[in-house]
């Protein structure tokens, strides 16, 4: 197995430990603020939009079927 990219993840993790030991203390409160709000719309909006998104398929489908039926139904009536 190769441990190339798990040394290069534990090298980038040494670094964002050293990025945020060297951070100011206002600053950090700033990007724990912005991380709080991020989190908090991807975890709240996200399964909401999704939810949606199915939602509204499941009914544009069952109006596409009773359109394609009712249609088919009109042109088998003709068709005699």
């Amino acid at each position: 197995m190769n441990k190339a990219p798990l040394r290069r993840f534990g090298a980038m993790l040494k670094d964002a430990a050293r990025d945020i030991a060297v951070m100011p203390w206002p600053t950090l409160l700033v990007y724990c603020i912005a991380l709080a709000i991020v989190l908090t719309l991807l975890v709240s909006i996200l399964p909401l939009a999704l939810f949606l998104f199915a939602a509204f398929m499941v009914i544009k489908l069952v109006v596409v079927a009773f359109v394609v039926h009712t249609r088919r139904g009109r042109r088998d009536h003709y068709e005699l």
